[in-house]
């Protein structure tokens, strides 16, 4: 599951050395903070992407992330 999970954490991903400093969990909150301004919400992060603006969008890419992301058990 991607909600709840500690940011910069999955084994096996070349992280920014901000995303492995990163002391937050993703939460619906801080993922809507990123999806809208990825370096203004933590900056040195390598991201080359420059975030979704339109909020409707945001709002939907992520209902779709927390349906996408379920652990299944």
């Amino acid at each position: 599951a991607l909600f709840g999970r500690q940011a910069g954490k999955v084994s096996g991903y070349k992280y920014s050395r901000a995303l492995k400093d990163a002391e937050f969990v993703w939460t619906e909150s801080n993922l809507n903070e990123w999806l809208t301004k990825p370096n203004s919400f933590l900056p040195g992060n390598k991201m080359q992407f420059a975030g979704v603006p339109e909020e409707q969008d945001r709002k939907d890419l992520l209902a779709y992330l927390r349906q996408a992301t379920i652990s299944s058990k």
